[in-house]
């Protein structure tokens, strides 16, 4: 009896973590998309809005990691849950308001996903067993990546009061779920001893190993992000469908290979196969089959980056206690988002070859900190999944032969 309770408690747990990561990561994209339409046509105010939001969730999970280490899961998810929903009504209550007010909305909103996201993010490495996190990250990134369009479209044709409307049920269409998910109090490994400080977190060698990848990524990505919306013209529609589409299915399959093979692996790959697509778009920009390759190629490159870099990896660097290394961890992913406004003047005086050929030069650079860093997956769980793949292939072909030889 009581392997069966611990069997379905690692289901209720794994599937809830799964489904708390959607909503959230699909929450901040909606989130992103209607300030962007609240701030449509202020130049100046969209700066400042779309600066106030990722800087709010950047604070807010340094700040939440260090406050909620040793919080009661379920109770600390609803609380969550409903101040994301309380935020978004707050911003309804603000649309149409003067630039002070929607800016201290805009940062509510914020600070309503920050607080809890590192949690979140802990609460899926202890309840998703390692040898499958990439497979269920790759689900999340999947799921939320073509939901994406849906919500594109929903914001563009309801208007901004309904579009905060949706958004604010969209959050919370996930508290029933925690409700009959979550029957008892959610495991915690976290304890009071031995919980490493911010600073003791970037002296770990591995993360920080990975950490100068993962943003010196996020600076050539939110660059080129850039470069590339200015300059694409005809092929804009062809970006905007197929690069989403191939970095859903890459995080998808790029996850469940990561189970196999390992994450440095992976992470290797999609440097390596980045930096080849900005070389090929910086020499033979003037050829349209050149962009074809770059969007199918950046796309996957995506895909596997993200999964990696904001699901899996900030788990595993260290097996414990695994809030802040995720505050810090994300802290790239959003001051993309930051740079690119800020660097959006700078842009339009940079030529085609040069913004390309030193993309693809830093990208390159960047696997070297990979080459050093150790393999998070350990190495006992890869020959596991290879010894039960032959196991089964050794077995149907036993039953293959004894059918053979009675016929």
């Amino acid at each position: 009896m009581p392997r069966f309770q611990g069997g379905l408690s690692l289901k209720r747990g794994h599937m809830l973590s799964v489904t708390l990561l959607f909503n959230t990561f699909s929450w901040y994209f909606m989130g992103r998309l209607i300030i962007g339409n609240i701030s449509s046509g202020r130049s100046f105010e969209s700066l400042w809005l779309e600066l106030s939001y990722s800087l709010a969730i950047i604070v807010a999970a340094l700040v939440g990691s260090v406050i909620f280490k040793k919080v009661q899961k379920v109770r600390f998810f609803y609380i969550w849950l409903l101040l994301g929903v309380g935020a978004s009504l707050g911003l309804m209550s603000v649309a149409n308001s003067s630039f002070l007010p929607i800016l201290f909305g805009t940062s509510c909103l914020g600070i309503s996903l920050g607080l809890g996201m590192p949690s979140c993010l802990g609460y899926f490495t202890e309840s998703v067993p390692i040898e499958n996190r990439g497979k269920s990250g790759g689900i999340v990134l999947f799921a939320t990546t073509f939901s994406a369009p849906l919500a594109l479209v929903a914001t563009a044709t309801i208007g901004t009061m309904w579009s905060i409307l949706l958004l604010a049920v969209w959050r919370a269409w996930s508290l029933p779920l925690l409700f009959c998910t979550a029957g008892k109090e959610l495991p915690s490994k976290h304890h009071a001893l031995g919980t490493p400080s911010l600073a003791k977190v970037l002296q770990n060698r591995t993360f920080y190993l990975y950490f100068i990848a993962w943003l010196m990524f996020a600076l050539v990505d939110s660059f080129e992000t850039m470069f590339v919306n200015l300059r694409v013209g005809e092929f804009q529609l062809l970006m905007g469908i197929m690069e989403p589409a191939v970095a859903g299915f890459s995080a998808l399959i790029g996850g469940i290979i990561s189970d196999w093979v390992g994450r440095k692996r992976v992470l290797i790959f999609g440097f390596v196969s980045l930096g080849i697509a900005y070389a090929t778009i910086g020499f033979l920009s003037q050829i349209w089959i050149s962009w074809f390759f770059y969007f199918i190629i950046d796309g996957m490159a995506l895909g596997l980056l993200w999964v990696m870099f904001t699901i899996v990896i900030w788990g595993e660097v260290n097996r414990e206690k695994t809030e802040k290394y995720y505050a810090v961890g994300e802290t790239p992913f959003f001051l993309t988002q930051m740079l690119y406004i800020a660097l959006m003047p700078y842009v339009e005086s940079i030529s085609e070859s040069s913004a390309f050929s030193l993309a693809a030069f830093f990208l390159f650079i960047a696997v070297v900190p990979l080459l050093f860093a150790p393999e998070t997956l350990p190495e006992k769980k890869m020959k596991q999944r290879q010894l039960k793949m032959y196991t089964k292939e050794a077995i149907q072909l036993k039953q293959s032969v004894e059918q053979k030889s009675n016929d």
